[in-house]
């Protein structure tokens, strides 16, 4: 019987929300972090798309492995980015501002690609920056060493609207497995090569951090992203890019509820604003 498509959205968002708080489980170095959710996902994922992959790959023109390669290096730049935010700034914070990467990505595909947003798109955009900026400053006032943070989970979602700007055009030649495992695995080269430069080590860790490792491949990047592509079959994109805005507040409540990271009034307000910008953005975009 063929499951709901709603109700597997819906489990997508719950199965998303969790990514931060596995993150701040895990209680390691952002590129080891990084490194482990997507190489371990990669893995996971090989037996169901090495075939896949294998009869693909080689058809690939060397402009389509180029830009393969280069949304792999930008989503590697989004994992360490984003993770490393949630060492100086509340899980809420860095969640919604993350989550703004809709806005940057109809920037990038206005510059990059000549996509001309809608007049209710260009209203949105600057609205959005505005209840981003409601957020850093209500963080800094509290807490002064969170602006480094949110400034880190904005540039985890310039890099990951950059990684879907880049990738549009090859989804479309590659089947979707195939794409995601060469991305993952092009991302998770990356990741290993920063750590090595900037002396992170990937081994030595507790036993609690690699189950926390092993939950991010499998509940917010496996589950979670693969159950919204699932969702992508069946339903309309704007549909899935609004079920998806809900992790924000799934990943706000696990936080108050688990590491008593009570949201402040300005994050709230901030937040509120940043979320409904970005519903006008996934529903009225080009």
């Amino acid at each position: 019987m063929r499951a709901p498509p709603y109700l597997v959205l819906c489990l997508a968002v719950v199965f998303v929300s969790f990514g931060a708080i596995f993150v701040r489980l895990a209680d390691a170095p952002a590129l080891a972090v990084s490194f482990y959710r997507v190489a371990l996902a990669s893995l996971f994922l090989l037996p169901f798309a090495g075939t896949s992959a294998r009869r693909s790959w080689p058809a690939l023109s060397r402009r389509q492995a180029a830009i393969l390669g280069g949304a792999g290096m930008a989503l590697a730049l989004h994992f360490a980015t984003w993770i490393a935010s949630l060492s100086y700034t509340s899980i809420a914070s860095s969640v919604l501002l993350v989550n703004t990467a809709p806005v940057f990505a109809v920037v990038l595909s206005s510059l990059f690609l000549h996509e001309r947003p809608s007049g209710v798109v260009v209203v949105a955009i600057p609205v959005a920056m505005v209840g981003a900026a409601l957020i850093a400053l209500g963080d800094h006032a509290a807490s002064p060493g969170s602006l480094f943070g949110n400034l880190l989970a904005l540039a985890g979602a310039v890099t990951v609207a950059a990684y879907q700007v880049i990738g549009r055009g090859l989804r479309a030649a590659l089947p979707l497995s195939a794409y995601i495992l060469g991305v993952w695995g092009t991302a998770a080269l990356a990741l290993g090569l920063l750590a090595a430069v900037f002396g992170v080590s990937l081994t030595g860790y507790p036993a609690g951090a690699w189950l926390a490792f092993v939950a991010l491949a499998l509940v917010p990047t496996i589950g979670g992203h693969g159950l919204a592509n699932w969702s992508l079959r069946a339903l309309p994109a704007p549909t899935v890019g609004l079920f998806l805005l809900g992790e924000p507040v799934g990943a706000s409540l696990m936080g108050w509820l688990l590491f008593g990271e009570v949201p402040g009034p300005w994050t709230l307000v901030g937040g509120m604003i940043v979320l409904a910008a970005l519903a006008l953005v996934l529903t009225k975009r080009s």
